[in-house]
């Protein structure tokens, strides 16, 4: 199943939070509140101008407006453009 958003918004994938680090130390419940996405699909802007995302970028979203879903057997989420604060770009392949 392929879902396309409409208007100015993206499907993400949440990436879930690191329990405890590479050394083993585990991690307080506080640090599982950054919110972290892989893009699956884009909407587009105001006046069909192509987002400045595409798919397969992890990004840093926020806001409570998302809309939550299932696809096979997987969450994802809708969330509106103006929510993704930032988009990672981290050659490590880490979200420290």
């Amino acid at each position: 199943m392929k879902l396309i958003p409409l208007g100015e918004r993206v499907v993400l994938k949440p990436i879930k939070a690191e329990e405890k680090t590479k050394s083993g130390i585990y991690l307080p419940k506080s640090t599982e509140e950054k919110k972290h996405g892989e893009i699956v699909e884009v909407g587009i802007l105001k006046f069909g101008k192509p987002m400045p995302l595409k798919k397969g970028d992890k990004v840093i979203y926020g806001g409570y407006s998302s809309e939550e879903f299932e696809i096979n057997g997987e969450k994802h989420l809708i969330v509106d453009y103006k929510d993704i604060l930032a988009r990672i770009e981290d050659n490590r392949g880490g979200f420290n």
